[in-house]
């Protein structure tokens, strides 16, 4: 350390600053009554939260519980909703896809009052309202009343069997079979207010966070937090396929034996919002216990402003609502910051989409159990989002921060790279689809029939197209149901007498066992498909901090949480709103057989998995090569805001040593002067 004209000049010694500031905690706290607690409640014994280091754990301990709900069981359960409520792929999308209505909705008067406001309490109370949300998700659990599976339902106890009707060809109808209003309208309000409550979180706490820690240590906090968000879906999707392994309604009725290997089980899907929800409602009184802003933060804040780590605030935003629209066009008028924003958001719209679906096409590309499938997904969210966030948030802690924003828009660029490569995973060939009767390959015996499934030797049968239950027939063939097979006695596991099968011995009729022909619980490629995402979700999150990096060292001081949500709505709007519904129609519109029961259209039962897994493929060239693009343009752009500032700058300096010789010619003519 040197003293030059009596300033303080420490640059060399930037590497050394630790993570959080030696400041008197006490005596700020008792100047400013920053003391950790509630209202007049703030005991000594407490005082010991009060530091950034227990901050970041509280809302960490959020976002884990957030993400855990959210985007872990949301999306792994969707499969389970769609078979429980009879909803389409589109409608199950919606319904992830609601969640970030309400952030569009709010996001922009959260993060710029929020900026001016009491951000703890934006937090604490946002903490509250997703734990409601979350209780209110299970709500048609209650209302739907207790599962029926088709083999124990309308006397077909024995099985899905034929059972001989005559002429009479309807099939028995099930009470409120497809898809009700209004359980997709609970799950709609629930997942609003989920978004509502989870607003705050991804804008204010990061901004509270950089506010109150030193700028060199901001991206470590940053990573510690944002790991926290990815390590909880990533424990979502383990915990939440232990849970899909206990029955819905948690005991069996009596004579029903089913597995969670057979296509009509369903697991209780409805555990895991009620405790996510009930521990959300606790950690908010943890975060609300923190003051506005901790001691010693005004002090970090105004020498990262003296050294320049940090752009000034703009003094024409004042925080009120006059201020909006100016700081709205102030932002969009910065391209590194719109065209970084367009980068994130093109991302978002496929990951969004692809994250809602992840465990379904795990299951249908690759024939893997419900708790399979989540295990996997669980396993390699952790090393790719968490250990991406976390090394990102180590490489972008040693950018010299005075040139902190140009490198991490270089960063962008060089990660993009690898996003689009791991895209051509959705090209690796799955386990190969089975051959079904009257839906991939038509029946063998029988060349008339209402479609493609009710046909002559099932038409009497008064057959279900609710729900499949497959049966591989001893022709190789497997069929949707046994009932549709023919088969009309069942003995130990085995359907007989089944007149839609070709015998393949001197029997004049033949049988079936459960389950489709040939199939195995998986096959080894999906190896090589979850090392292919390891890589894309490591690309995709090694990037969090330094995007955040980006917004908050473009913008000035006083707009960096409206920054944060502006770009946050943008990425809602544009990305994770559209996604889901968007990925929900894709599987849409390759589905070949829908079930159905006296005219109302329920899930699909059957999808054409090539043509599903190619659109998905293309889908992610397409949006992974429109980021990389984005974010090369936000570099450039940013090389050439570097360097106007720069020019500018060297310009006041040349000003600066002008107006000092004068001065100092000025001060030498008077000595002169004077003695003379």
């Amino acid at each position: 350390m040197s003293e030059t004209n009596g300033k303080v000049n420490d640059d060399d010694n930037t590497e050394e600053i630790p993570l959080q500031v030696d400041v008197d905690v006490e005596q700020d706290a008792e100047e400013e009554d920053f003391r950790y607690g509630w209202g007049s409640f703030k005991p000594q014994c407490l005082q010991f939260l009060l530091s950034a280091k227990c901050f970041v754990v509280a809302i960490a301990f959020f976002s884990f519980i957030q993400g855990m709900t959210v985007n872990g069981f949301t999306n792994l359960f969707l499969l389970t909703l769609e078979k429980r409520f009879q909803l389409t792929s589109a409608e199950v999308g919606f319904v992830a896809a609601s969640n970030d209505i309400a952030g569009i909705l709010l996001t922009a008067l959260v993060s710029f009052y929020g900026t001016y406001g009491n951000k703890i309490k934006w937090l604490g109370y946002g903490s509250i309202i997703t734990g409601i949300g979350c209780l209110l998700f299970v709500l048609p659990q209650g209302l739907v009343g207790r599962y029926e599976p088709l083999a124990s339902t309308g006397g077909l106890i024995d099985g899905d069997v034929c059972r001989l009707s005559g002429n009479d060809t309807s099939e028995f109808c099930f009470a409120d079979y497809g898809g009700q209003w209004y359980y997709i309208f609970i799950f709609f309000v629930a997942q609003l207010l989920m978004g509502a409550g989870a607003t705050s979180l991804f804008t204010l706490g990061p901004a509270y966070l950089d506010e109150n820690v030193h700028p060199k240590s901001s991206p470590v906090y940053l990573a510690v937090f944002f790991s926290m968000t990815l390590l909880g879906p990533g424990l979502g999707f383990v915990l939440g396929g232990s849970l899909l392994n206990i029955y819905i309604d948690i005991t069996q009725p009596e004579g029903l034996n089913l597995t969670p290997e057979d296509p009509q089980w369903i697991g209780a899907w409805w555990l895991g919002y009620l405790a996510g929800g009930s521990i959300l409602v606790v950690i908010s009184g943890l975060i609300l216990g923190f003051p506005r802003e901790l001691p010693g933060a005004r002090r970090i804040r105004e020498q990262a402003l003296k050294e320049g780590y940090v752009p000034k605030e703009d003094e024409r935003i004042k925080g009120k609502l006059k201020d909006l629209l100016p700081a709205t066009v102030q932002l969009i008028k910065s391209p590194v910051f719109i065209f970084n924003t367009l980068a994130i958001t093109s991302g978002a719209l496929f990951g969004a989409g692809i994250a809602s679906f992840i465990a379904k096409i795990l299951q249908l590309k690759f024939g893997l159990s419900a708790f399979f499938s989540g295990v996997i997904i669980g396993v390699i969210l952790v090393p790719g989002t968490v250990g991406g966030v976390l090394l990102g948030g180590v490489l972008v802690r040693r950018f010299d921060l005075k040139t902190s924003l140009k490198m991490a828009a270089r960063f962008l660029v060089i990660a993009s790279m690898f996003t689009v490569i791991g895209s051509s995973a959705w090209f690796i060939p799955g386990c190969g689809v089975p051959d079904v009767a009257g839906i991939t390959t038509p029946y063998k015996n029988s060349a008339t029939g209402l479609n493609g499934v009710q046909v002559a030797c099932n038409l009497n049968c008064s057959c279900s197209l609710a729900t499949i239950n497959p049966v591989c027939g001893e022709d190789n063939l497997a069929y949707f149901s046994p009932c549709l097979a023919g088969c009309k006695n069942m003995k130990n596991e085995t359907f007989t007498n089944c007149s839609c099968i070709q015998p393949q011995s001197n029997s004049s009729v033949g049988s079936a066992v459960k389950g489709y022909c040939g199939k195995t619980s998986g096959c080894m490629t999906y190896i090589a498909f979850v090392v292919f995402l390891i890589v894309v979700l490591f690309s995709v999150f090694i990037t969090a901090v330094a995007n955040k990096t980006v917004v908050l060292r473009c913008v000035p001081y006083n707009q960096r949480a409206y920054a944060l949500g502006f770009q946050f709505i943008i990425q809602r709007c544009l990305g994770f709103l559209p996604g889901p519904i968007l990925f929900g129609a894709i599987f849409d519109g390759t589905c070949v057989q829908w079930g159905e029961s006296c005219g109302n259209r329920g899930n699909c039962q059957f999808y054409e998995i090539d043509k599903l897994t190619d659109r998905l493929g293309y889908a992610g060239l397409s949006f992974t090569g429109t980021a990389f693009i984005f974010y090369f343009l936000s570099f450039w752009f940013c090389k050439a805001t570097i360097q106007e500032e720069e020019d500018q700058r060297g310009r006041q300096e040349i000003s600066t040593n002008d107006r000092e010789k004068l001065d100092q010619n000025d001060n030498d003519d008077a000595q002169f002067e004077s003695t003379i």
